[in-house]
C-alpha cells in the first residue's frame, strides 16, 4: 500500500481484538486503547497496516470523547390532586375531611333540632301510648284531644327540621368573604364548596346543593330503593358519598348535580 493510502493518525476498531479501540499513529498500532463510546470507531474502517521507516513524526493521541448516557428525568413527588377555578389552582379536599365536616354538620344540626323534639316530647307527655291499639284499621284507646297532641308535636318536629335545613347550612355558606362556601364543620376542618363558574356561594345555591339535593333526592332514593330491593336505597346513597374516593376530582354526587368542588384552604 502507497503511503498516501495509508490511514491517517486516528482511533480505530483494536485488531488484537483487547479493546473496544487502539490508536493508530499513522505508522504503527500503540499500546493506547479506549472504549467506544458510541460502538465505533470515529474514522472510517480502513485496516490500517504496520509500515516502516520514513514515516511521519509519530502523532499523540486525543482523548476519546465519551458519550454520557441520557439521565432519566427527575422524579416528582404527586401532589394533592388540584382544579383550576376562576384561573386559580386550588387543592381539592380529601374524603375524611369531607366525612368529617358533615358528622360535625350532623351534630350541629341535631343540637338545633333538638328544642322542637323537646317540645313535642312535652306536648305528647300526658298520652298513654300502651292503650292505643288499631282494630279494623281505625285507631282505638286514644282520645280525640290526645291525638291532636300527637299530631301537633309531630307537625312541630317536621317543621322545626325543616326551619333549620333552611338556615343553618344555607346561611353559612353564604357568608362573604373568608368563610364563603363554608358550614362551621368545613370551617373547622379547614375545606369549602366551590362553585366551577367562579362565582360566590350565595343562599340559592347552598340550599340547592345541601338541601334539595343532600336532603330531598338522597331521601327518596334511599326510600324508593329500600322500598323496592331492602337496602338498595342505602347502598345507593352510600356510593354518592363514598364517589370522592376513586373520582379524580373528589367529586360526590351533589358536586357532579350541581357543578361543584370542595377545595383545602
Amino acid at each position: 500500500m502507497a503511503e498516501d493510502e495509508a490511514p491517517v493518525p486516528g482511533w480505530y476498531a483494536d485488531p488484537r481484538g483487547e479493546a473496544s479501540l487502539r490508536w493508530w499513529n499513522g505508522r504503527a498500532w500503540t499500546e493506547q486503547t479506549a472504549a467506544s463510546p458510541g460502538g465505533g470507531a470515529f474514522a472510517p474502517p480502513v485496516a490500517p497496516v504496520d509500515r516502516a521507516s520514513s514515516a511521519p513524526a509519530e502523532v499523540a493521541p486525543p482523548p476519546p470523547v465519551v458519550v454520557a448516557p441520557p439521565s432519566a428525568p427527575p422524579l416528582v413527588a404527586a401532589g394533592p390532586p388540584t382544579v383550576v377555578i376562576a384561573g386559580q389552582t386550588r387543592p381539592l379536599s380529601g374524603w375524611w375531611a369531607r366525612a368529617g365536616a358533615y358528622i360535625i354538620d350532623a351534630l350541629i344540626t341535631f343540637a338545633f333540632t333538638l328544642p322542637f323534639i323537646i317540645a313535642a316530647v312535652v306536648i305528647i307527655a300526658g298520652v298513654d301510648f300502651s292503650s292505643i291499639k288499631i282494630v279494623d284499621n281505625q285507631i282505638e284507646g286514644i282520645s280525640t284531644e290526645e291525638q291532636a297532641s300527637v299530631g301537633g308535636a309531630l307537625l312541630l318536629v317536621f317543621f322545626g327540621a325543616l326551619l333549620v335545613a333552611f338556615t343553618y347550612q344555607p346561611i353559612t355558606m353564604a357568608r362573604k368573604g373568608e368563610q364563603n362556601g363554608r358550614t362551621w364543620g368545613m370551617q373547622l376542618l379547614g375545606i369549602r364548596v366551590v362553585r366551577e363558574n367562579g362565582g360566590a356561594m350565595t343562599y340559592g345555591p347552598a340550599l340547592v346543593r345541601q338541601f334539595l339535593v343532600m336532603g330531598v333526592l338522597y331521601g327518596v332514593i334511599s326510600g324508593i330503593g329500600n322500598a323496592v330491593t331492602v337496602i338498595g336505597g342505602t347502598i345507593a346513597i352510600a356510593l354518592a358519598y363514598l364517589w370522592p374516593l376513586w373520582d379524580k376530582q373528589n367529586r360526590a354526587l351533589q358536586d357532579f348535580i350541581c357543578s361543584t368542588h370542595v377545595v383545602r384552604d
